[in-house]
């Protein structure tokens, strides 16, 4: 399996870049007296990022493109997944906007509506207004005033909402869950977050986009949250769904399997740095990369005697003789294949 290395960025791209599940959340939590302007029929998504690459640590962006009263528009979602409250942000939208603006020149510019998607337990305190960012702007001579540039941002605060709060489309509803439990406090309101995650999760159609999104949430929760409230998530999805159970856990176990393998190698790696030999790299990296694919082919048939009790153990012996592109490939497919005519294909 291949590891996402922005947990954060992969989850808002495979929740906000679904159509549907924008205009939910445009229709739901952008100002109402913004909403009735936008014609939800006409929102498209644009493919182009405006993040700089020494910011891209810190921000994620998704541009798009919606008629406002019959007029060329966009709505720009910026999300910021720092811990702490970043005040420049007015500073970079206003870059990031521009650079919007100039692919649109010498047409007449468009207005573009910036949101702040922020995450973090930290209360955000940073002025909404451009003009704010000005010194003593509100005593400032009047005349002044002109040549200061100014537009608002709308913010959008997750930790702060309320379970009465969150309303929209199934996998909105689910993505703004599972965000807010790294800020809930206290066991019953984290058991009742993830109560509902499960149940929704189980009402969504067996649709490839949905088996998606469900693997990319139980990736992201795995690598966010501690292992006592994954394995209780685990254990409340097996209330609703026992399949979706087995794969949170399957695909935990792939992931378990794939740190301790980085594990594994960082520890080669800083033993390669205190001085080893040349002969010595070569015949360890070479029994270390043998005894990672012996893990995953022992993980795997694991795996495979789970699913198929009865698989023959012929399978095992093929299992040997495939790389571990292969072996992390088979391991993804195995979560949906339903018996073992499908295995055979793979394997014989």
């Amino acid at each position: 399996m291949k590891k996402i290395s922005k947990p954060h960025d992969k989850l808002f791209k495979e929740v906000m870049g679904d159509i549907e599940t924008a205009k939910s959340f445009i229709q739901h939590y952008l100002p109402p007296k913004i909403v009735r302007l936008i014609d939800p029929e006409s929102i498209t998504i644009e493919t182009d990022s405006y993040i700089e690459k020494d910011l891209s640590e810190y921000f994620f962006d998704l541009l798009f493109r919606v008629k406002m009263q019959q007029e060329e528009g966009y709505v720009y979602l910026l999300f910021e997944h720092k811990s702490k409250v970043d005040k420049h942000v007015s500073l970079q939208l206003l870059g990031y906007m521009t650079s919007i603006w100039k692919k649109t020149v010498p047409r007449p510019l468009s207005v573009i509506l910036p949101v702040v998607f922020y995450q973090g337990r930290e209360k955000w305190e940073a002025p909404q207004w451009f003009s704010n960012r000005f010194s003593n702007s509100d005593r400032m001579d009047g005349d002044l005033k002109d040549y200061i540039p100014d537009y608002k941002y709308e913010l959008f605060e997750i930790s702060s909402l309320r379970d009465e709060e969150v309303k929209g489309a199934k996998r909105l509803r689910i993505y703004l869950d599972v965000i807010r439990l790294r800020a809930l406090r206290g066991k019953a309101a984290i058991r009742e977050a993830m109560l509902r995650v499960a149940v929704t999760i189980s009402e969504l159609p067996r649709t490839e986009a949905n088996e998606r999104f469900f693997q990319v949430c139980t990736i992201y929760l795995f690598e966010t949250t501690d292992r006592e409230n994954f394995e209780q998530l685990s254990e409340l999805m097996k209330t609703v769904s026992e399949e979706r159970s087995e794969k949170m856990q399957t695909i935990a176990d792939m992931l378990r399997q794939e740190g301790m393998e980085k594990g594994i190698l960082k520890g080669r790696e800083e033993g390669l740095e205190k001085g080893m030999e040349k002969g010595m790299e070569k015949g360890m990296e070479k029994g270390m990369e043998k005894g990672m694919e012996k893990g995953r082919e022992e993980l795997l048939w694991k795996l495979i005697s789970k699913k198929f009790p009865k698989a023959s153990k012929k399978y095992f012996e093929r299992l040997k003789s495939l790389t571990i592109e292969q072996l992390d490939s088979l391991g993804l497919e195995l979560i949906d294949m339903k018996n073992e005519e499908e295995l055979k294909k793979h394997l014989m």
